[in-house]
């Protein structure tokens, strides 16, 4: 079983066209043509993997005015209630977003993450910490886990210990105090890793790829798309990550399977659901190059000898 735990948010999405500005400031006047909600943060790794497989259960904090949603995704899990879940309205228009609403407020509860507990030590665990509330001691649940998978908010040092750190690149120069290259990006991780006691230790770079540092060493450049909204890419990168890992597949096909649907997930507006189908062609692509070379999918060190060599 994979146990998804963090902090749910509804994104909503308010899309329309603009032919004027308001005569009261000078902003544009969107005419609303479609609304539309998904769940976002922990939710939307829930949702990704669901897409996949039965084998995932939600653990977070969900509202009374939102339930309709949860009831018609049917979700799995322990959810309890909190006054306000975190909501995102995004205002859109030709595919710009025009304006974010923010509705928050802190979650003050504790039962999810005093309650949180898996029945088999070696199910899965998926920490999407979002730092709204929900997990206020994230070693509470990394210690439960014997694998856990952390999408990190607060300082790295909370997340000690957590089999799979996972950090973009600015959560990750908080921690080193910094602006990085990408060459300084894979010392500090090598650091990062040892100091932090972390067994798999990632940093998704955006248009510049993943680092990772673990068994080996390596950087996966990203896969070349057109990008039209990043929201939710790593999101999705994680939940990819979390199904290739509860099949038990090497790290570096993980990587490399992740780094294909994040890919992906940038092209469509707004937050995604994995595309299933494209996710088995993927698994299936990666298994069948099994034998050959595993850093042919990572960089060519001749060409990069100046940024990753150290």
């Amino acid at each position: 079983m994979i146990h998804v735990i963090g902090d749910l948010i509804i994104d909503e999405y308010w899309t329309g066209n603009v032919n004027r500005l308001s005569p009261e400031a000078p902003v544009p006047i969107v005419n609303l043509i479609n609304k539309r909600s998904s769940l976002g943060g922990a939710g939307n790794v829930f949702t990704n993997i669901r897409a996949a497989t039965n084998d995932v259960l939600l653990h977070g904090y969900k509202d009374h005015i939102h339930n309709y949603i949860f009831e018609t995704l049917k979700v799995e899990g322990k959810l309890e209630y909190t006054e306000v879940m975190p909501h995102k309205t995004r205002i859109m228009s030709n595919q710009y977003l025009m304006s974010r609403i923010d509705h928050e407020k802190p979650i003050k509860e504790t039962i999810v993450e005093d309650q949180f507990e898996i029945d088999n030590p070696y199910d899965l665990v998926v920490l999407s910490d979002y730092n709204k509330g929900t997990i206020k001691n994230p070693q509470t649940i990394i210690q439960k886990a014997k694998r856990c998978i952390v999408d990190p908010k607060k300082p790295l040092e909370e997340y000690r210990g957590a089999w799979v750190l996972k950090p973009n690149k600015k959560e990750f120069e908080e921690w080193t105090g910094k602006e990085l290259n990408p060459k300084q990006v894979l010392v500090e991780a090598r650091r990062a890793r040892d100091e932090l006691n972390v067994e798999h230790f990632l940093v998704t770079l955006g248009p510049e790829g993943v680092v990772y540092v673990g068994d080996y060493i390596e950087h996966y450049p990203a896969i070349e798309t057109e990008v039209y909204d990043v929201t939710g890419a790593g999101d999705t990168f994680t939940a990819a990550l979390a199904l290739c890992c509860f099949m038990n597949m090497h790290m570096y096909q993980s990587i490399i399977v992740a780094n294909t649907m994040a890919g992906q997930a940038v092209k469509p507006q707004g937050t995604t659901c994995l595309d299933n189908d494209e996710l088995d062609k993927e698994i299936k692509r990666v298994i069948e190059n099994e034998h050959s070379n595993h850093r042919s999918q990572g960089v060519h060190r001749s060409e990069h000898d100046d940024l990753f060599e150290v």
